[in-house]
């Protein structure tokens, strides 16, 4: 905490700066820019009951039919795999060992008056003296989830009680009579509290649907939601509880770049077992450790100074004076309508992540306040022109002791009132919730609030860096998160006769047969250690058309003029060796930006590419300085969308070095992009392919989103394999909405059509079989896409005179089980301790019924492996098991680009990898741009509403991504660019 912030703060209510209602202070009405828009008095979406309870603990996907909907039955499990070797490996799963079948009373609860439904006095209400007494008094163990419903093992007399408390003067009683309460209920701060029984919950609900006896229903939702609350009750009570993890209050917090902290916590929540089948009850607690970034305890203006800090490296070692001029609005002027206005500056925009933060305030006036105040925003309004919304420039109505009113400035206010002056009057103001106006100075965070938004590229790092270890540290982690949780002496569990047991389920696994790689000129046996060199290998198929007309672009200092050549040289000589076909060497130049933005560079690069070597480019390399991201994505916008050529960037340090694994691993890249082939799993007899004897694709689909604060439209990418082999992946991107997970029907038709009919077109013939693998969905969606995405799919398929059958698969990564096997074997472990590449796991931590498995494919680089969770959720085909899983673990040996398999099927990763590349398509006017944020590109406080004026809520229609055919690019070019690799 800051020396001056430490005697600074601010008094009651009463003697606060506040905004006027009537207008008359800083502004009356928030700007349009800021975060709430107009917006708050929207109705909110209500979640089901089931969203609700899913949000802690892992549900089953018929756990969130909805109603109206037709239900489906989802793909039961057809049997385990037979063929890889048995092996046994540790799970972070701790068995239930057993329950009391006794019944369990469930109650409403209500708390009045209450106007703001808050949780908050829920809880205050539950646990004072009065209320824990009375309970008492009815026997039995009482749980409350802190809002309306409560649990006991006792049934109460009449089933309903009600409790008198008085927050005040703790004069709490049980209200006896309706007489009673009403002498006391009338009196301030006084607050009844009514519980009535509504439900008997019988476990045996619960063990029926493990087994498979009955369906899923409203009954054994209840059951999982009593599970819940009993197994958090007793660790909330001593740790900081967010959703299903659990933080130490007192825990040492490492910072996490300049102006964040982290903090380690264990992750805790009930899951469903398959050892049911196997005479366990059929839950388990999965327990992880988990890795969170929270705000610092600190005060506002040192922590904006420390944000503005580490925003940029231009401003790195501003001070708070530096910072006054870098808030300031900076005028713009729209190119196009001549129009003036006020913008919030890019450091502006950066401070805008402190919404909703909640602070204390202090000063020598009014110490040791402990009132809580929400950041609504930082003030700006065009009328505070170029010094912006600071303390000598906000006024309010203040209240005088005569009873008159008089306007006057926030900075007056604490020199009139308080005397004394702020040290920083012209730093911007903070309006709250309820209307109060404060300076930052003089306002402190509240420890153990959560950050919220996505952690920049230097975060990232530091947080991979602090997070990352490997399995033997991250087992004991668990073990101590476990001893933490102390399960033996919980009172609630023991209460219902819960036990789980304090070591971690054995599972037998299998290990799966890693295949054969096979290259232009040799196969390879990677063995258990998953990996190979590209040394003395060619590509198993080269770049489709000759290499001709291509060049490299070195901008501004990236490198010297004989690194380029040199570089150069050595990249066409490994490709060649690699057995690229190259008729012609690459034209290089050396660029200055003073010859125009990165659009006109570019287009000089394809002019004179095409002058030199007398056609139209198919590549063009763009060496770069640094991993300046808007620089990186305007090259590719241009490349991509106005010319339809394919282009790789680098950084200059790497053609200093010209390391001759970073030139063969980048020659797999660029094979890729100009229709080559890297490598496959061997076919079988007769060249059939080595995963199926019919006509077959594999469609990868992923949904990605921009913030968890609006920011960015949702972009869905598809991928399809092209060739028998499913080495090579045409893909298709599209805009999806704001925030909208399941692909609309207008993008899929968008996307999938042409690539279907280009299969064909190249096959000869339609497919009889696809493999739809869907990327991060949750269980709450599996049967939207079943419902919406394969219902448009399917629908595609039949206008091309197609009518397949369908496996659907849902790849998962989002989740806490790891795999630990037995430490020192080397015939399940590598050397960190992680399990070897093919380690599939279909017991215990599995759904009782569902077929689904979790399968480790890769070699972890770093700290520990997470294996893929696979879903199938529905399968015409009648695939066995051991051949899907086959087929996934050996594909993960084609991707194009690694020399390693890969975590995630490779369809599923280059959606990925689309996904991101898309982005650079968006259609965004850059001059609005500009007058949105102050400058283009703009990581932060990006609103839907500031880039496209048009939307208004999330589902909105997003602007259509900028298509990769320009007019005057052949037919044939711009096929080749949709068609190839062009996002890897």
């Amino acid at each position: 905490m800051s020396g001056h912030a430490s005697t600074a703060g601010q008094g009651s209510r009463h003697d606060s700066p506040v905004a006027s209602q009537a207008g008359t202070s800083h502004g009356g009405t928030a700007d349009p820019s800021s975060h709430q828009g107009g917006k708050d008095n929207k109705p909110k979406y209500e979640l089901t009951d089931a969203q609700l309870i899913g949000r802690r603990v892992d549900l089953p996907a018929e756990a969130f039919h909805k109603a109206g909907q037709e239900q489906t039955r989802f793909t039961a499990r057809p049997g385990y795999n037979e063929k890889g070797k048995p092996i046994k490996v540790q799970l972070n799963l701790f068995p239930v060992s057993s329950w009391s079948d006794s019944e369990i009373y469930q109650y409403d609860i209500n708390v009045s008056p209450n106007i703001h439904d808050s949780r908050g006095l829920v809880t205050k209400v539950w646990n004072t003296t009065t209320v824990l007494e009375a309970l008492r008094a009815k026997g039995g163990k009482w749980l409350c989830d802190g809002h309306k419903l409560a649990w006991s093992s006792e049934k109460i007399d009449r089933n309903e009680t009600r409790i008198v408390v008085d927050l005040d003067t703790l004069e709490e009683k049980e209200a006896q009579s309706p007489e009673v309460y009403k002498k006391v209920v009338d009196r301030n701060s006084v607050y009844y509290l009514t519980i009535r029984q509504t439900k008997t919950i019988r476990l045996s609900y619960l063990k029926a649907y493990l087994q498979g006896k009955i369906p899923w229903d409203a009954h054994v939702l209840e059951c999982m939601n009593f599970f819940d609350h009993c197994m958090r009750q007793y660790p909330s009570q001593k740790l900081l509880c967010i959703k299903r993890n659990f933080y130490d209050r007192d825990r040492p917090k490492a910072k996490l770049g300049f102006d964040l902290v982290i903090n380690q916590g264990i992750y805790s929540t009930v899951r469903l077992s398959e050892a049911i089948n196997r005479g366990g009850t059929g839950l388990a607690i999965n327990v992880d450790r988990c890795n969170t970034a929270f705000w610092p305890f600190d005060s506002l203006d040192q922590l904006a100074l420390r944000m503005v800090n580490c925003h940029k490296y231009d401003w790195s070692h501003a001070d708070i004076n530096k910072l006054v001029t870098y808030l300031r609005p900076e005028e713009r002027v729209h190119p196009k309508t001549g129009e003036q206005a006020w913008t919030m500056s890019e450091a502006f925009l950066c401070l805008r992540r402190m919404t909703k933060l909640k602070f204390v305030v202090n000063h020598r006036g009014k110490m040791g306040e402990t009132k809580v105040y929400t950041l609504k925003r930082l003030i700006f309004e065009q009328k505070y022109g170029r010094d912006g919304a600071h303390s000598k420039a906000v006024t309010f109505e203040k209240k005088m002791p005569d009873g008159t009113t008089k306007t006057t400035t926030v900075h007056d206010h604490y020199l009139e009132r308080w005397g004394f002056r702020l040290l920083y009057p012209y730093l911007p103001i903070i309006e709250t919730t309820r209307g109060g106006l404060y300076p930052m100075e003089l306002c402190n965070t509240l420890p153990d609030q959560r950050y919220l938004f996505k952690l920049n590229p230097e975060q990232t790092k530091d947080m991979i860096k602090k997070a990352v270890c490997k399995p033997p540290q991250r087992l004991k982690d668990i073990m101590e998160g476990v001893r933490e949780l102390d399960w033996p002496k919980d009172p609630y569990l023991n209460a219902f006769g819960i036990k789980i047991s304090p070591q971690m389920a054995v599972t037998q696994a299998r290990l799966l047969q890693n295949p054969e790689v096979s290259f232009g000129n040799q196969k390879i046996n990677p063995g258990t250690s998953g990996r190979w060199d590209l040394r003395g290998k060619t590509f198993l198929e080269p770049n489709a058309y000759e290499l001709k007309s291509w060049s490299f672009i070195c901008l501004g200092q990236a490198c010297k003029q004989n690194e380029l050549e040199n570089f150069a040289r050595q990249f066409s000589g490994a490709y060649r060796n690699h057995g690229a076909k190259i008729t012609k060497a690459p034209y290089m130049r050396m660029m200055s930006y003073s010859e125009g933005n990165y659009s006109d560079l570019v287009k000089i690069a394809v002019q004179e590419t095409t002058r030199y070597c007398k056609e139209y480019p198919q590549i063009i390399f763009f060496l770069l300085e640094n991993k300046n991201i808007l620089s990186y994505e305007r090259i590719k916008k241009t490349m991509d969308c106005t010319f339809n050529i394919v282009s790789q960037c680098l950084q200059g340090g790497h053609a200093s070095k010209c390391n001759a694994q970073y030139i063969s691993n980048l020659a797999m890249k660029v094979n890729s992009k100009l229709g080559g082939v890297t490598c496959r799993v061997p076919v079988r007899e007769n060249r059939a392919p080595a995963f199926w004897s019919r006509p077959t694709l594999i469609i990868g689909l992923d949904v990605s989103h921009g913030g968890a604060i609006g920011q960015n439209p949702s972009m869905a990418a598809l991928t399809m394999s092209l060739d028998k082999d499913a080495t090579r992946y045409a893909a298709a991107c599209e805009t999806n909405g704001y925030r909208v997970e399941v692909v609309r029907a207008t993008t899929m038709h968008m996307m999938l059509p042409k690539l279907v009919r280009h299969w064909k077109s190249i096959n000869g013939c339609a497919p009889r079989h696809v493999y739809f693998i869907r990327d991060g969905v949750s269980e709450g969606q599996f049967q939207d896409v079943l419902d919406i995405e394969l219902g448009e799919i399917r629908r595609i398929f039949r206008e091309n005179d197609c009518h397949p059958q369908f496996t659907v698969i849902i790849a998962t990564k989002r989740h806490h089980v790891r795999f630990f096997p037995k430490s020192g074997d080397r015939t399940t472990a590598d050397h960190n301790g992680n399990p070897l590449p093919g380690t599939l796991v279909e017991r215990d931590v599995t759904h009782p019924q569902h077929f689904d498995f979790y399968l480790c494919s890769h070699v972890a680089i770093q700290g520990t492996a997470r294996p893929v969770h696979y879903q199938v959720i529905l399968d015409e085909a009648g695939i066995k098991p051991d051949d899907l899983q086959k087929m996934i673990y050996q594909q993960c040996y084609q991707y194009c680009r690694s020399t390693t398999p890969v975590s995630l099927h490779p369809a599923v990763y280059y959606s990925h990898l689309a996904s991101n590349r898309a982005r650079c398509h968006e259609n965004i006017d850059p001059d609005h741009l500009i007058l949105a944020y102050g400058k283009p590109g703009f990581p932060y406080g990006k609103m839907p509403e500031e880039i496209y004026p048009d939307h208004e809520e999330q589902s909105a229609i997003a602007p259509y991504l900028i298509p990769m055919a320009a007019r005057g690019v052949s037919k044939d070019a711009i096929r080749f660019m949709n068609t190839t690799m062009w996002y890897v």
